[in-house]
Formats: structure tokens, C-alpha cells, sequence
């Protein structure tokens, strides 16, 4: 009986490869054989970047009939995108001829791109599918906001896509409003929470921007302010709010968001501080910046708060009171729920007073920072009327029951210090005992234990931008000059100083320099997804 079945389907299968290489031409009523077509040279997947790259293929057509002309072949290139809703799978036509060149100009995603060949004689149609991995040049580099040569604030990206060269993508900004002045920008690391995560800051006013991986270019999201989150009763608060910060920030080459489970937000306009917490809304109420709840009387923030950089999570900061010239802490032990600020429980002079009122001349600050060694220590640049500056080296408090905690001050030895007075930028290395700063065009460091300076580079034109810059790489040794011209333009470079307490190097990084047109005033790193 397995006998009689074996040969049964022997012959049908027989039967059925005649028919299916053949076909009945009915003017002659005879069989002829079908033009078969094989297609190859066309790879599984490709990856490219969208709105950059371009698809190129050059495949392979073979006919089972010698004689065959290709003449006689029509090509049809059409993709749709991978989607488990039915509802939104759609094909495009993306091209007609043999050879496909196509530039990659939809959003980033996973297509599957299907090649049809049509033979005209017997309208046979034989495809080729395969998948194409479209990326974002948006995803991981470094924004670089500053002024085009009108005045207009501008946006570029230097785009670095995992596994492809790093490429500089110029002018992204659409700038609807015109707006001028660039000041700061500011990247929150939040993400699909209805919180925007990009401001661009500028001299008189903050907008928010666009920062979805998914567009080509971004613009100023409409209808969108600081100050529709704000419901405060003190008469004392000054609208409309000029932001100046937002913290916590983000951490780390990933960008995580520093706010954490706790979800607490502090920011910091001109003259106020606000703290929410955005498991809740994005909603805040009075300022904090006073120094107790029931009075209306505002002290001007310094415009950082001070906290690890090394931390994953933020849950609370100081600040500096530079009305009363003091360091303070929120007055509560959960950050959100502050009303009013707080001096240290404890102060002396070893190996520096909190309060600056406590020194003759009284001191103020100059610039604050958080650094990424030395276990996330702070650092502040201090100055009297008598022309002296120092730097304070401090560890901010994690909760409300602890003080910043104290490490140094150091004077600068303004002799040693050149034109230290005239900075334009300052940028601690919290490896070492090493403060970069700029004046002009020229570039310094200067190793305040060891009272030694030095001239790295004179970089031939403005510097408009100086900072340290560990989020890329988690390395607290880069930094970053950006410097601008009238006929030359923005460069911005990065370098690398050695951590050596002995000596001052500096480095230069040979492929991390980008030609820009903006005056850059604000390198920021972005690697997100969304």
C-alpha cells in the first residue's frame, strides 16, 4: 500500500513541474516554457540613517530562458513599514528602474523593501524582500546652540550613530519665531511624561524645543512655557520668569535622568527657585529662595544647584544665596516638599566659613560647578572688592539632615594666575587641583596647589565656550572650546587633560573637532532613542 502512494505522488509531482514550466500559447495551441526569474545580489538587511544615506542596489536578474530579453521585464521598488496595526500598513513606490538609488528619506525605523520584477510577455511576477534598519542621525552626539551671523539662535548636531562616522549635521533649528540671542540649552533627560526635556535659553526669554530623534529638523513647540506651570501667591515673584536652570540633570552616556523615583525638579529663574515633583504634575508653587515660608522677600540665586555628578538619582542639593551671600539647603528633608531655604546646622572656617559675610572684604560668588571626580565633588569660585579669588572644593549634602561637606580653599596667586581677572570661562578639572579658563582667544590652566600656570593654546580666534564635559564617555578628563570669528567662523574642539598632580597636559582630540557657523555658546550630549 506505501508502495502504490510513493508512486502515486511521484507522478503528480511530475505532472505538476510540466504545468508549472510551461504555459499554452492559444493562437498555436501548443505549451510554451515559462520565463522563470531569479533574483539575487541583494543583501538581507541594510542599515542607514534616514534623511542622510542612500540605498543603493544593483541586483542580480537571471531568466531560465537564454534567449530572453530584459527588455521585456518591468521593475517595481516599493517598501512598507513593519507595523502590527493593520490600519497603518501602507506600500510606496519608490522607484521604477533596474539599479535602485534612493535616498533614505523617511522617518527613522524597520521597513521591509520589496523588489518586483514583471515579465511582460507572460505577466509573471517574481519579488525580493528585505529589511531596511532606518536610524536616527539624531539619536547620540552633541547639540551646539549659539548665534548664527544675523543673530538668530541656531541649532547643529554632531551626530554619532554606534558603528558609523561621526557626521555634523548643520542648521536643524527652524527658528519660526526668529527668536535671538542664545544663551543657554538645557537637556532634561525626561521622556514621554508630557515634560519637555530641550530649552533653548536666550538673553531675554526660554522656549521649548523639539528633541524627538524622529524629525528631521526641529522648531519652537508652540503654546508651551515655563511660566504656565507656576502658581505662586508672593508678590515678590517677577513675571514673566527668565529660566536659567533645570536640575536635576541627566547622567551618563544614556542620558538617565537624574530626578529618579523620586521625581524631584528644581527650577531656577533669574530670581526665584521653584521644587515639584513630577510623579504628581508638573506644577509649582511658591519659591523656596527664602528663609522662612511666611515672608515674601526673595534671595537671588546663584544659577546652579550643587549635587553629585556621580549620583544616579538626585534627591536633594544646595544652592548660594548671592543676596546674603551664604550656601544654603532646602528646608525640608524631602526636596519637593521645601518651602524656604536653610544655613548649614554648623559653620567655621575650617577650611571655609558657608556664610561669605563672615570674611572682610565679604566674598561673592563667580562660578559653581559640579564635578565628575572625586566621588561628584562641587566646586565654587569665590572673589572679594579687594580683587582675590579662591576656590572652595565641597561635597553637597544628600538629605536634610547633613551639610555640604568641606574639602578646601585655595587662594589664586594672581601674579602666577595670568589675566586670571579677566576670564571670560571657567572649567575645574576635579581630578586635580586644575582650574582651565579663557581670556580671549588664549586658553589656560592653572594648578592652584602647586601655584604653576600655563598658556595651552592660543586658538587664533574668540573663545565662546568652555566646559568640562564627562557625560559622553563618564571620563571626568575631557573638555570642550568652542571659539568664533567673523571670517572664520565656529570651531569646536575637544581635549583631554592628564590626571597627573606633577604636570599640566593637555591633549588635543585630532577627530573631535567640528566646523561650525554658529558662535556656540552651549555644547550639550544627547543619546536617546525618542
Amino acid at each position: 500500500m506505501k508502495k502504490i502512494n510513493l508512486y502515486t505522488m511521484l507522478l503528480i509531482a511530475l505532472w505538476l513541474g510540466s504545468f508549472l514550466s510551461c504555459v499554452e500559447d492559444k493562437g498555436n495551441n501548443v505549451l510554451s516554457e515559462i520565463n522563470e526569474i531569479k533574483i539575487s545580489g541583494i543583501e538581507d538587511r541594510y542599515d542607514l540613517t534616514s534623511y542622510l544615506e542612500t540605498l543603493n542596489i544593483e541586483p542580480d536578474i537571471e531568466c531560465t530562458l537564454k534567449d530572453f530579453s530584459e527588455d521585456n521585464l518591468e521593475y517595481l521598488w516599493f517598501f512598507c513599514k513593519d507595523s502590527a496595526s493593520t490600519s497603518n500598513h501602507s506600500h510606496e513606490k519608490i522607484s521604477t528602474e533596474r539599479d535602485l538609488s534612493y535616498k533614505v528619506d523617511v522617518p527613522p525605523g524597520t521597513y521591509t523593501i520589496y523588489l518586483q520584477v514583471t515579465d511582460k510577455l507572460s505577466g509573471l511576477k517574481f519579488e525580493k524582500a528585505f529589511k531596511l534598519y532606518a536610524s536616527s542621525r539624531f539619536v547620540r552626539g552633541f547639540y551646539l546652540y549659539g548665534d548664527k551671523a544675523d543673530g538668530t539662535v541656531g541649532l547643529d548636531f554632531v551626530s554619532m550613530p554606534v558603528g558609523k562616522d561621526t557626521m555634523l549635521m548643520k542648521d536643524i533649528f527652524i527658528n519660526s519665531l526668529q527668536v535671538k540671542g542664545a544663551k543657554d540649552l538645557i537637556f532634561t533627560g525626561h521622556y514621554n511624561n508630557g515634560y519637555n526635556a530641550l530649552w533653548a535659553v536666550t538673553h531675554d526669554s526660554q522656549y521649548a524645543i523639539e528633541y524627538s530623534a524622529q524629525l528631521e529638523k526641529v522648531d519652537i513647540i508652540p503654546d508651551k512655557n515655563i511660566d504656565d506651570h507656576i502658581y505662586t501667591t508672593l508678590s515678590s515673584v517677577q513675571r514673566p520668569f527668565h529660566l536659567t536652570n533645570i536640575s536635576p540633570g541627566t547622567y551618563g552616556p544614556m542620558c538617565v535622568s537624574l530626578s529618579g523615583e523620586a521625581r524631584s525638579r528644581l527650577i531656577i529663574t533669574e530670581n526665584e527657585i521653584f521644587v515639584g515633583n513630577l510623579s504628581l504634575s508638573e506644577a509649582y508653587s511658591n519659591p523656596i529662595n527664602r528663609d522662612n515660608a511666611n515672608t515674601d522677600q526673595l534671595f537671588k540665586p546663584y544659577p546652579v544647584a550643587f549635587y553629585s555628578a556621580t549620583a544616579s538619582t538626585v534627591s536633594y542639593a544646595c544652592f548660594f544665596d548671592m543676596t546674603n551671600r551664604c550656601f544654603k539647603k532646602p528646608g525640608h528633608r524631602v526636596l519637593s516638599s521645601a518651602t524656604k531655604c536653610d544655613k548649614p546646622s554648623y559653620d567655621s572656617e575650617s577650611p571655609f566659613y558657608f556664610d561669605q559675610n563672615k570674611y572682610t572684604p565679604v566674598r561673592q560668588i563667580v562660578h559653581g560647578e559640579n564635578g565628575y571626580g572625586n566621588n561628584g565633588r562641587s566646586y565654587a569660585l569665590m572673589n572679594d572688592s579687594d580683587g582675590n579669588y579662591f576656590v572652595y572644593a565641597f561635597t553637597a549634602p544628600t538629605d536634610y539632615s547633613s551639610d555640604p561637606i568641606k574639602h578646601y580653599a585655595k587662594s589664586i596667586d594672581m601674579s602666577v594666575a595670568i589675566d586670571f581677572a579677566r576670564a571670560d570661562h571657567y572649567a575645574f578639572f576635579s581630578m586635580q587641583s586644575i582650574i582651565l579658563y579663557s581670556v580671549d582667544s588664549k586658553l589656560y590652566a592653572y594648578d592652584y596647589n602647586r601655584n604653576d600656570c600655563k598658556l595651552i593654546e592660543d586658538c587664533g580666534a574668540q573663545i565662546t565656550y568652555l566646559a568640562m564635559e564627562h557625560q559622553s564617555t563618564l571620563s571626568p578628563t575631557n573638555f570642550v572650546v568652542a571659539t568664533y570669528s567673523d571670517s572664520g567662523g565656529g570651531v569646536v574642539r575637544k581635549y583631554s587633560i592628564a590626571d597627573d598632580m606633577n604636570t599640566i597636559k593637555v591633549t588635543p582630540h585630532e577627530k573631535d573637532v567640528w566646523e561650525t557657523d554658529l558662535k556656540v555658546v552651549k555644547v550639550l550630549w544627547k543619546y536617546s532613542t525618542y
